[in-house]
């Protein structure tokens, strides 16, 4: 394939990005959270003022897509989010708040004037209509934009968001050292426990899933890509450097530049945890290291603190080929059938595993008549495939959200799959809450927008 014609491909592909709701949760929280203990869903909807039927798209205003908002042509592009430009309003309380007269006060339209400040209550968004019987409708509104910021600059004040979310309008000097508000530059264990495996990866508090879902992809399809390079820099046996490889795409395996990076990474000054990337292994480092280079690859920087707010948003096929130098290839979903996405996938797996490393993106938006809350699939987001499996005469793809969390529900498989992992059958819990599901081949036709692969 000639490189106009992937240039081609890869300017109609999206770029994707969204934060892991768990990561921003517990860095507004300031701790850890036992995800497994409480009833998560509540507890994202508390700390993220935000429905939770609401987080998984952009067209919501959802906190998890700070800086990105949705375009004319309904994929996500960066913006300077009117949050960091937000007064909180200082000096009042809950009680303040006017619950009792919504419920009480309200007796017709014109009465929400005064509630919401507004002069024409005509203006005032219709968020779902709804038709009980033939003489009754049920609405739901749409808090005006400025309501909406004050809620949400309640619970991520300025020096949360600059933790969070990247703002293109700081230009800033590349070179300049970088640190998030309320944290620090901590070594945090050991490269590898063992080696790199699919489900080390877990993405942090920044919008990048289209990067960790491709170091996912390349720890499961090539796990021997990903080495732990290393030499001295001191006679401390603890000065040492990492050197990271990363390659001109399509170019058969050319360097496009050797970064190198420490083992010190961004963790909160009030936890000691993680910000951002982390392994799903305590003690190990190696997912946060290679964000980290990441980002110093992308910035230009020669600073060992690198800007990773500047990673988010991107595309998952190119983040593979910048790790392997392969060839990229894109393939639209509403030009294929499920059966042709499915022997796509075969196509490019032995024993149901891929051995080429191949990655999965959503719409900006819903698609028309499906909702990505009921399905549990997230707008405008980049998932690992890690190959395919049938099952009572149903054709299914095997996936991982880069969350650690949050499996699909639509048309999904709750079993167990066996995939032959280079020498060994390695079985897939689909069961358990970690990211992985497996879901129809014509479902993931109809929820997701592409699908790609790096040869």
């Amino acid at each position: 394939m000639d490189v106009t014609k992937i240039q081609s491909q890869a300017n109609a592909a999206q770029k994707n990005g969204v934060i892991n709701p768990y990561a921003l949760a517990e860095t507004i929280a300031g701790r850890r959270i036992a995800w497994s203990e409480v009833d998560a869903p509540r507890m994202l909807e508390t700390l993220l003022a935000t429905p939770y039927e609401e987080l998984f798209d952009p067209k919501y205003d959802s906190p998890l897509y700070l800086g990105l908002k949705l375009n004319k042509n309904k994929t996500l592009e960066p913006f300077h989010s009117p949050l960091f430009d937000v007064t909180v309003k200082l000096g009042t309380s809950d009680l303040e708040t006017p619950v009792e007269e919504l419920m009480t006060n309200v007796k017709v339209l014109g009465d929400l004037a005064r509630r919401f400040e507004v002069t024409d209550v005509a203006k005032l968004a219709i968020h779902n209509i709804r038709l009980c019987n033939p003489f009754q409708i049920e609405l739901t509104l749409k808090l005006p934009s400025k309501d909406r910021l004050q809620q949400l600059a309640q619970i991520l004040p300025k020096s949360l968001l600059q933790t969070v979310a990247f703002d293109p309008e700081l230009k800033g000097n590349s070179n300049q050292d970088w640190t998030p508000p309320n944290a620090n530059w901590t070594d945090k264990g050991t490269f590898f426990n063992e080696t790199a495996e699919f489900f080390d990866p877990v993405q942090g508090a920044v919008a990048n899933c289209y990067y960790i879902a491709a170091l996912a992809a390349i720890a499961w399809a090539s796990p021997y890509r990903i080495a732990h390079l290393t030499r001295a820099i001191g006679q401390n046996q603890q000065s040492f450097t990492n050197l990271v490889k990363f390659f001109k795409p399509d170019s058969g395996g050319q360097i496009d530049k050797e970064i190198e990076v420490t083992d010190v990474v961004p963790v909160s000054n009030a936890t000691g945890n993680f910000i951002y990337c982390r392994s799903s292994e305590a003690g190990e480092t190696w997912p946060a290291i290679m964000e980290k280079a990441f980002a110093k690859f992308v910035t230009g920087t020669t600073t060992d603190h690198p800007d990773i707010l500047a990673t988010g948003w991107g595309d998952c096929v190119l983040a593979t080929a910048q790790l392997t130098g392969g060839q990229r290839h894109y393939y639209g979903n509403s030009s294929m059938t499920g059966d042709d996405i499915w022997n796509l996938v075969r196509s490019n797996s032995l024993s149901r595993r891929t051995f080429n490393p191949m990655t999965c993106w959503t719409y900006g938006t819903a698609p028309d008549g499906l909702s990505y809350a009921d399905a549990n699939i997230v707008g405008s987001h980049c998932y690992t495939v890690l190959g395919w499996d049938y099952h009572c005469g149903k054709k299914y793809l095997v996936l991982r959200n880069p969350w650690g969390q949050t499996e699909g529900t639509a048309s999904a498989l709750n079993a167990t799959v066996w995939m032959y992992d280079i020498s060994w059958w390695r079985p897939i819990e689909l069961a358990n809450p970690d990211g992985t599901f497996a879901i129809e081949a014509g479902a993931f036709q109809q929820y997701f927008a592409g699908i790609g692969v790096v040869k």
